[in-house]
């Protein structure tokens, strides 16, 4: 009802702007001319049917430049499409054969009118136009006979955005349509198309037949491809739609191709498949997409990829370059279904130039010139395109002895389905013309006639037609003109030779069962992939039992976490969206992925209890029983409910006697009473008024709307008073529309003469005389006018650019030669030109102009709708939306004013889940919209510092998480601290060591004069103290923080110090055995090889090989300090990695050679005299030496972080402490506390020596 006012509004708003108009303007003289004729390049031939056809032979257009200063030239088409050609040349045979058949249409001859599309939507409009008007280009219908044919049907086009804007147009004729590559599923509407068919399926079956291949192979994670036009928007959509239907998998990503070569988007679009995780890139795009893609993709070395082809590029052999094959072999496609037509081939060879008629002429020209590489020469003997590079056509060149794609009959498959085209409309012509009068379909079973037939009636009997091709395809179309649906699944083999095959693999089609059907021969199809086996396509792997999945923010239902199952639930099946928990009797088992029984404890019928609840039960059931029976007896007495809802109790043959006094279920469902939302309204309704009643507002109330802006029309309302239906200005059907409008406004019925009025007993007559402003009707209400103010800018627009055309004065015009246009001889295009330009502000105060794409300046208002308290409803402006100078999308909005029907009146608060805290990221569930989630914990060492963070970001190399995973600190550092109890206990054994040091060699200084003291070579011992002063001193190293000096120094001057300590030892060893190897007879000459200078040269030589050891260790791989982590990730133990190992090795390796040495010469000398030996306190010495040194290698290795400097500093005093008391506690013990034995005669005194 609404929308019929408003329509009857907007006409009279045009007229009152056309009133105006016509006061404003001058006169002059008008005559109706055609607007122009197109110059199309076409084929024809005359029959007594014409068939219209739209081929693309042509690959490119050039257009002149669009400044509307002068005529617009007609496009130039170029880049000859031999294909399209071939698929024209397929047409011209199938009606030849027709013509010959003596079976179908016999006496009747049909003939063509094929046009060029070039590719171009508006060479495509212009070849149907002159069809459908009877004006396209005349050609010689026969000798005596040149004219304009009538065209019965059309085939076409190629292209599915050409067939949607032609079928929008034939369709107005009922002039059937049957196209042979359209597939657009759009095309299947009914409504839109009535008299579209076509022999190809639609894309919604090819969307259909690629998931059952994706899901053969279980890919769900999956890129697609489209190009930007009709045919790939449509299929995207149909794509999008079917998979989330069916749950089979999710989109990676959706890219639209450019058309023309646009590096920057394609750069774009392969960064982005390359980033990607998904293995499988399915292409809804033709082939010039496929090129202008692959060349980037060459660029980028985009390996790895599956490939699915749609049927628009699936046979493309332009893509078959040694280039492309790495990238597209193993492509698996979807192709038209293959066919074969007999006779082709021969007719094809008969093409010549001089066959050919002078229409024809310039297209099998431009044939020719394309297969042989030559040119025509013009009448004047010039080559046509000004070139001379290329050799002369003769025309008797022989197209039988050239390879040429064009002769290529093994895949014909878009020449296949316009042979079915043709045939498809022979065949319901056929059926049409062999109708009997009197048993026809038409009006009073009437037939059509040859002379007189009507494009409509042969669309009823298109839409019927069912035949078998040579071939042993059947041809039919289902309800919405779409042919039986099958496709050939095809897969690109790529030979060890190089070349390429393209081989049928198997097929889908639609069974009468409405199932799709796959039938592929997997062993034989060829993989692109080092394994030779399809490829694994998913974003997340399955959750195994025991964890569900937990979908992830802003990313595809695919991508998901893997969470365990919490005590009490499972998941027994893989990738289950929620664990459910156990029943009462059962618990999770460890695996969480299977209920286990939980002890049982019941109420048993043994029991006193049980006995006696059982009982009970049964008594209560007897008495049921008995209460059954009175009930079935008296079973005709009216029962009344008060609470019972259920709908089926409403069945009176069930339910006879059954009354309620509460509404039934059906009622309910109804009326939910849903409250509690807050609307939004699109232009469409945000003003509806329909809406305002006291039965909606309490839902409807505080609606926020977008709404059309409003504006003023002074005038308006006098001019629509003065509509009466009797005008005398009025035309008939200007009458017709007014007397409706009339009858409707004031509920009466006009009779129309020598009619009778019927149902002249119920509505009263209309005079004409009724007065408008009498009465309150929304027409007359102007206060809210929005598409009628659009239709007042509108025809003001078009009357600035006229005004602004018709002020050029001849001489400073606009055009060529500054020209300016006349009213006599206006052309459209010269308007167009000042409508682009029209700039002017409306009485209201609003700017009107229009942008470079024909939009004017955007602007919106904002509506609430106020539900007062007296109950009425205002409809009130609360702010606008409109696109500012920067094209930013600036909103006004007064949120004061807003009226929110809610208690709080505050706005409502609509979220599906809460938002994130910092220290969480969201996880989305599977098969809910993105804007429900979980809010996972981040695990440990990751934080988020956000609300509502996507994932959880690891923290640097030294940092960690807190507590609350919102933040990273920085980690501990753990080394051995001079602080902690540990490293002062080390520290203070160290110091104390060293001052032991310090007290021995003070007291051996003091009594270095002693026999104890000079006792052999005291010049060692005090070396030896000095030694084991630095080995105390040298632990410290090991403790504080790393650096890159302490490591340095610290295993050097350890090695060091303890060589020098030993080799002391060594060499006293050494000199004690040959003492008394010379107080035998015959051994007196063995001192002099143990003087002191030997001594002392043999500990310089000992310890100088050390001194090298680490002087190659530190200059080849030196020691370095080292951050750990590999034994807390919450920590960093700082510690000196040795660098080389061998180094480290070598060091130990001889410390302990000397030690081993020590104690084993002093184990030999352990029997001599007590009072003169040393020997035994050197065995005791080494033997602790060794025993801790063995220890410390199995404790160092196997102890992690400063424990490891710890046990190496152990290993040091341990050592140290053990040398320094045995060699040194007891001659300090003689000195200090027996100085009676610290004679000469007491040490030369001989013991009975040990057993």
């Amino acid at each position: 009802m609404k929308a019929h006012k408003e329509s009857q509004l907007l006409i009279c708003v045009c007229l009152f702007v056309f009133y105006i108009s016509s006061l404003m303007s001058s006169t002059g003289p008008f005559y109706c001319t055609l607007q122009r004729n197109f110059n199309l390049d076409g084929m024809h031939k005359f029959g007594d049917v014409i068939l219209g056809a739209i081929f693309e032979m042509n690959f490119f257009t050039a257009f002149s430049e669009l400044y509307f200063t002068s005529e617009p030239n007609d496009p130039i088409c170029h880049g000859f499409d031999i294909l399209g050609f071939r698929q024209a040349q397929t047409m011209a045979f199938a009606v030849d054969e027709i013509n010959r058949n003596s079976k179908l249409l016999p006496n009747i001859s049909l003939g063509y009118s094929l046009y060029d599309s070039c590719s171009d939507l508006g060479i495509s409009f212009r070849a149907a136009l002159s069809m459908t008007s009877g004006r396209g280009e005349p050609f010689q219908l026969n000798e005596s006979c040149y004219g304009y044919p009538p065209v019965l049907a059309i085939v076409g086009d190629s292209s599915s955005t050409r067939s949607i804007a032609i079928s929008s147009i034939v369709s107005l004729y009922r002039l059937p349509m049957v196209s042979y590559f359209s597939t657009c599923s759009c095309l299947s509407d009914r409504m839109q198309f009535p008299s579209f068919f076509r022999t190809i399926p639609s894309d919604a079956f090819q969307v259909r037949a690629m998931l059952q291949i994706l899901r053969r192979f279980g890919w769900t994670w999956i890129g697609l491809l489209i190009s930007d036009d009709d045919y790939g928007r449509h299929a995207a959509h149909s794509f999008q739609s079917d998979l989330a239907q069916s749950g089979g998998g999710c989109l990676a990503y959706l890219e639209v191709l450019p058309w023309e070569k646009n590096v920057a988007a394609l750069q774009r679009i392969v960064g982005i498949m390359k980033k990607s995780t998904s293995r499988v890139v399915i292409v809804f795009a033709p082939e010039s997409n496929m090129l202008n893609l692959m060349e980037e993709v060459v660029k980028q070395n985009l390996t790895g990829l599956q490939w699915m082809a749609s049927e628009a590029w699936t046979a493309a052999k332009v893509l078959h370059t040694p280039s492309y094959m790495p990238f597209l072999a193993g492509t698996l496609g979807i192709a038209i279904r293959r066919g074969e037509i007999p006779g082709l081939r021969n007719f094809l060879l008969t093409i010549r130039p001089e066959t050919i008629g002078s229409q024809d002429s310039p297209l099998v020209k431009r044939f020719w010139e394309n297969v042989f590489q030559c040119k025509f020469t013009s009448p004047q003997g010039e080559l046509l395109d000004g070139s001379a590079s290329e050799s002369l056509c003769t025309g008797n060149e022989v197209l039988g002895n050239i390879e040429t794609e064009f002769l290529d009959l093994s895949n014909l498959r878009s020449e296949y389905n316009v042979y079915k085209a043709v045939y498809a409309l022979a065949h319901a012509l056929q059926d049409m013309l062999q109708c009997v009068p009197g048993s026809g379909p038409f009006k009073g079973q009437s037939c059509a006639n040859l002379q007189r037939i009507a494009p409509w009636q042969l669309l009823y009997y298109l839409g019927r037609v069912n035949f078998t091709t040579n071939f042993g395809d059947q041809v039919s179309f289902d309800e919405n003109g779409d042919a039986l649906p099958i496709y050939d699944v095809m897969n690109w083999m790529w030979h060890p030779d190089g070349s390429t095959e393209v081989k049928n693999m198997g097929e889908v089609k639609e069974l009468a069962s409405k199932v799709d059907h796959l039938i592929l021969d997997e062993d034989k199809i060829f993989w692109n992939f080092e394994s030779k086996k399809p490829p694994k396509s998913v974003c997340s792997e399955r959750c195994p039992p025991g964890t569900r999945m937990a979908r992830k923010k802003g990313e595809p239902v695919c991508c998901f976490d893997c969470i365990p199952c919490s005590e009490g639930k499972v998941s027994n099946g893989t990738d289950s969206t929620e664990c459910i928990s156990c029943p009462d009797d059962f618990w999770s088992s460890p695996q969480h992925d299977h209920c286990v029984p939980k002890s049982m404890e019941f109420l048993s019928y043994l029991e006193p209890l049980g006995i006696s609840l059982t009982t009970a039960s049964l008594s209560g059931a007897l008495l049921c029983t008995v209460v059954i029976g009175v009930f079935t007896y008296h079973r005709t007495t009216p029962v009344v409910s008060y609470f019972a809802t259920c709908s089926c109790l409403s069945d009176r043959r069930q339910f006879p006697s059954f009354f309620r006094t509460i509404p039934s279920d059906a009622f309910q469902v109804v009326r939910q009473n849903v409250t509690g939302l807050q609307w939004m309204a699109s232009e469409a309704w945000s003003t509806a008024i329909v809406l305002q009643t006291p039965s909606y507002m309490p839902f409807l109330a505080g609606t926020l709307g977008i709404a059309i802006r409003r504006g003023e029309i002074p005038g308006l309302r006098d001019f629509l008073l003065r509509i009466r239906p009797d005008k005398d200005t009025l035309s008939n059907q200007d009458n017709n529309l007014v007397k409706q409008f009339w009858e409707h406004i004031f509920q009466c019925k006009f009779v129309s003469p020598g009619l009778e009025f019927e149902r002249q007993t119920q509505e009263r007559l209309c005079t004409g005389n009724e007065v408008l402003r009498n009465i309150e009707n929304e027409f007359l209400d102007l206060s809210n006018l929005r598409p009628e103010y659009n239709v007042y800018k509108a025809v003001y627009a078009l009357a600035h650019a006229l005004h602004d055309l018709l002020q050029y004065v001849p001489g400073s015009g606009l055009f060529k030669g500054q020209s300016s246009a006349s009213l006599q001889g206006l052309e459209s295009w010269q308007l167009l030109h000042h409508l682009q330009r029209v700039n002017f502000t409306t009485d209201f105060g609003d700017h009107v102009s229009f942008d470079e794409n024909g939009d004017a300046l955007p602007i919106y208002d904002v509506m609430n709708w106020r539900w007062l308290p007296d109950g009425g409803t205002e409809v009130t402006n609360v702010g606008e939306v409109k696109e500012i100078t920067s094209k930013i999308d600036n909103l006004i909005l007064e949120e004061d004013k807003i009226f929110w029907n809610f208690e709080s009146k505050k706005p409502p608060k609509s979220v599906c889940s809460e938002s994130c805290p910092p220290g969480t990221r969201m996880g989305r569930k599977k098969g809910e919209p993105v804007c429900c989630f979980d809010c996972i914990p981040c695990s440990e060492g990751m934080v988020s510092n956000e609300t509502d963070s996507t994932e959880c970001t690891s923290c640097h190399e030294d940092f960690w998480s807190n507590s609350k995973h919102d933040h990273c600190e920085p980690k501990s550092m753990e080394f051995l601290s001079y602080t902690e109890p540990l490293g002062i206990s080390l520290t203070t054994a160290s110091l104390f060591g060293a001052l032991l040091c310090t007290i021995v060699l003070g007291i051996f200084t003091h009594h270095r004069t002693t026999p104890v003291v000079r006792a052999n070579n005291s010049e060692l011992s005090f070396l030896i103290l000095l030694s084991l002063k630095l080995c105390f001193l040298c632990s410290l190293l090991f403790i504080g923080h790393p650096r890159l000096s302490t490591c340095q120094l610290r295993h050097a001057a350890f090695g060091i110090s303890f060589v020098l300590c030993v080799s002391c030892i060594l060499v006293k060893t050494m000199v004690v055995l040959a003492v008394f190897k010379a107080s035998k007879p015959g051994g007196g000459g063995i001192l002099k090889w143990f003087g002191v200078m030997q001594q002392r040269g043999t500990v310089l030589f000992l310890t100088l090989i050390q001194a090298a050891i680490c002087t190659t260790w530190l200059v080849s791989s030196s020691p370095t300090p080292r951050k750990n982590t590999q034994y807390h990730n919450d920590k960093i133990i700082v510690e000196c990695e040795v660098g080389s190992k061998i180094g480290f090795g070598l060091l130990l390796s001889y410390i302990g050679l000397l030690a081993i040495l020590s104690f084993l010469l002093a184990f030999f000398a352990r029997n001599l005299p007590d009072n003169f030996n040393e020997a035994k306190f050197i065995t005791f010495s080494m033997l602790v030496f060794c025993a801790v040194w063995i220890a410390f290698i199995p404790a160092y290795i196997n102890s992690p972080g400063k424990y490891a400097d710890a046990v190496e500093v152990f290993a040091i005093l341990a050592s140290s402490f053990g040398l320094l008391l045995a060699l040194f506690g007891p001659k300090c013990y003689i000195i200090i506390l027996k100085p009676e034995k610290n004679t000469k005669q007491a040490l030369m005194g001989r013991g009975s020596p040990r057993s």
